[in-house]
């Protein structure tokens, strides 16, 4: 008795089953909408992917020309007196929490991710709905 090969297996579901999706969905656990001083942030979410992985605290975030992509959670990192750690730019340098290995599977995942917000929260992408402005003195 021979083996079936991993393609005839997989022959052999399609027939039964039909096709598998492309890609099992991704939830939009939660998304609060928030729109920071300079116009760039506008909410934040909590993506829950097919695997189980809950990744909290990603942010909806918006360019000059208008492209959209999520911000992956990250920690300011301090200097010893507490103040925030400042790069040559002047800017606080932060610590990425979760990365990708390379731009595709960023790419990859920004696309499915904001496709999956997009159909859940579709006031996030303008019209009606717009995030609020931040209270006074935070940004």
């Amino acid at each position: 008795m021979t083996r079936a090969s991993e393609r005839e297996l997989r022959r052999g579901e399609s027939a039964s089953w039909g096709d598998k999706p492309a890609h099992p969905a991704t939830r939009i656990r939660k998304f609060s909408p928030y729109r920071n001083a300079a116009g760039t942030l506008l909410g934040f979410l909590s993506v829950e992917r097919p695997s189980g992985l809950i990744i909290n605290n990603c942010k909806l975030m918006v360019g000059p020309q208008g492209r959209r992509w999520i911000g992956m959670p990250a920690v300011k990192q301090l200097a010893p007196d507490g103040s925030p750690r400042l790069g040559p730019d002047g800017k606080p340098v932060w610590n990425q929490i979760v990365e990708f290995r390379d731009r595709a599977i960023r790419d990859r995942f920004d696309r499915i991710v904001l496709a999956a917000l997009r159909a859940a929260h579709p006031e996030a992408f303008g019209g009606e709905g717009e995030p609020p402005d931040p209270p006074r003195g935070q940004a």
